[in-house]
């Protein structure tokens, strides 16, 4: 993969009931500092995501000052970062980068290209 095959990110924070607020306010939190797109609130499995979890789209030229944020900010909660390319398995999987403890999508929605 190519950076210009990139078309930005997705940032996937994952939470249950008793770290639904927290992760809330991290994702809103993204928003303010950053001003990215903030998805729904998702309080049970969506698409390959086992959990509960909210999406928060960014570009890719600001990839590495998002990791440092998360990293320092998520606590305990687990992220998974994923690139917007042509081929969603791949960017569920070898292109993924997980902050924190990684859990097992379901990658069977996907196409192996």
């Amino acid at each position: 993969m190519h950076e210009s095959d990139i078309n930005g990110y997705h940032v996937h924070v994952y939470f249950d009931q008793t770290s639904i607020d927290f992760a809330v306010s991290l994702t809103e939190q993204l928003h303010e500092k950053f001003g990215y797109q903030l998805g729904k609130v998702n309080q049970k499995p969506v698409g390959p995501h086992p959990v509960w979890s909210r999406q928060v789209s960014f570009k890719h030229h600001d990839y590495d000052e998002v990791i440092v944020w998360l990293e320092e900010n998520r606590n305990q909660l687990s992220v998974l970062v994923h690139p917007l390319t042509e081929d969603e398995y791949l960017d569920h999987t070898s292109s993924a980068v997980w902050l924190g403890l990684p859990l097992e999508l379901d990658l069977s929605i996907f196409t192996k290209k």
